[in-house]
């Protein structure tokens, strides 16, 4: 009786591991002009077009757009972490910004693995919208300045 109750409790999707929260799902449930929200924001959307240009290295034109978006999510992300904790030194900043950085985009690399082993592709249908959320907030971003 134990072991049924276990296998119950264990197989029940209410105890099922979540990846990751689609970052359009994230940004609804947010206060956007939180700058810890930013800040998680802009590391994601740095993170996943950094794995774009990995993946698009023999496609010039993805690879330069994917390095371009990563890199400037990157800055806003270490700017915004500066907000955050201005008594932190700008090397400090930076050095938690790039570290959260990679290890979003670890995440979106190990779901990406997964999915391919499953699908034969790398994208989810979340991961194809977080590209074009970001990608929405980039264009946005470069046309205010």
């Amino acid at each position: 009786m134990k072991k049924l109750l276990l296998i119950i409790f264990l197989s029940t999707p209410l105890f099922a591991e979540v990846k990751m929260t689609p970052l359009n799902e994230y940004m609804k449930e947010q206060n956007m002009s939180d700058p810890n929200v930013l800040f998680y924001v802009s590391a994601r959307c740095g993170a996943i077009n950094f794995v774009v240009a990995d993946l698009s290295e023999n496609r010039k034109d993805l690879y330069e757009r994917g390095s371009t978006v990563g890199e400037t999510f990157s800055q806003m992300a270490i700017a915004v972490r500066q907000t955050i904790q201005p008594n932190d030194s700008s090397e400090e900043n930076q050095r938690i910004a790039v570290e959260s950085i990679s290890a979003i985009a670890n995440e979106y690399v190990s779901i990406m693995n997964e999915n391919y082993a499953k699908t034969g592709t790398y994208f989810t249908d979340w991961m194809i919208d977080d590209l074009s959320t970001c990608s929405a907030l980039y264009n946005q971003s470069t046309t205010e300045q």
